[in-house]
């Protein structure tokens, strides 16, 4: 027995050694648990070739909060559903919102983008400028308008394709014509020409009347025909309460005129300055973006 005591003597300091350390090795497993699982931030940053998710918000004119700053895309759900924040003519709201997933250097999404994740961690929010260069490059045409002494013809031909996308919801007759209102608000006939293959409109606005194209808060503008006479049409064009981010230049002013779309995008004195194209294309670009997981 005696001989018991004194095994166990010699046991006891060595188990309690080997408790501490198991005790020690669970806290420091536990603790890299905790902090992957719930500070994954770490110290690795973004790198070429890492996957990542992120949230962002792409604005227009200035950066997001600023003061001109209209939203053209998110993927954060309290800004695209809030009502009270500005929005581009194109923004669409999205059924759900989640983060973005991409791999740096895949080229999937804007290059600039991509790149400017590289050396942020998780949990990083930060703010970018992309030049018109840098962001969606596309056909754009640029036009031009006067605010009086504009002059169209009464008529215009369009293809059937083009007539249904724009007037989903004007039936056309085998025969005759059909009556509606046109994208300038006036009213218009419509019928089949070139062997039905086509779609002859003639627009009947009536002299001296004004015409509301555009409203947008306390944006509006207006077509005030002057003549219709010899199959023209003379007008002037009243743009009241544009926002401005310029000397002349102003948020864009989207008009679905039927036969094209224009963005007005400038005002010049007496001068309109349109494209047409998407609303995005060659357009300065900012972006809020917050880093939430690094692969």
């Amino acid at each position: 027995m005696a001989g018991d005591k004194t095994v166990r003597k010699d046991r006891d300091p060595i188990m309690l050694v080997c408790g501490v350390i198991f005790l020690v090795a669970a806290v420091v497993v536990i603790g890299c648990f905790v902090s992957d699982e719930w500070f994954p931030s770490g110290e690795k940053t973004a790198s070429n070739g890492d996957k990542v998710t992120v949230e962002y918000t792409g604005t227009f004119y200035d950066e997001y909060g600023g003061t001109y700053a209209v939203v053209f895309d998110t993927n954060v759900s309290s800004i695209g559903n809030d009502t009270n924040i500005a929005k581009s003519n194109d923004f669409t709201a999205k059924t759900s919102y989640s983060p973005l997933e991409f791999t740096i250097g895949n080229g999937t999404m804007l290059k600039a983008f991509e790149e400017s994740v590289i050396g942020h961690k998780v949990g990083d929010k930060y703010k970018i400028e992309l030049t018109a260069a840098q962001g969606y490059i596309g056909a754009s045409t640029e036009g031009y308008l006067n605010t009086s002494g504009n002059v169209m013809s009464t008529t215009v031909t369009m293809t059937k394709t083009d007539f249904a996308a724009a007037y989903s919801d004007v039936t056309l007759k085998d025969n005759g014509a059909v009556k509606f209102v046109s994208k300038y608000k006036w009213d218009a006939y419509a019928s089949y020409t070139d062997m039905g293959n086509a779609v002859l409109i003639t627009y009947v606005p009536e002299a001296g009347e004004t015409y509301e194209v555009y409203k947008s808060g306390d944006t509006v503008v207006n077509y005030k025909v002057k003549t219709v006479s010899s199959g023209k049409i003379t007008y002037d064009i009243e743009i009241k309460n544009p926002v401005k981010v310029g000397s002349t230049e102003i948020q864009m002013i989207k008009l679905d005129l039927g036969t094209k779309t224009i963005y007005i995008t400038n005002i010049d004195g007496s001068d309109i300055i349109y494209k047409e194209g998407a609303e995005r294309v060659n357009q300065p670009l900012f972006f809020e973006i917050k880093v939430l997981t690094i692969e």
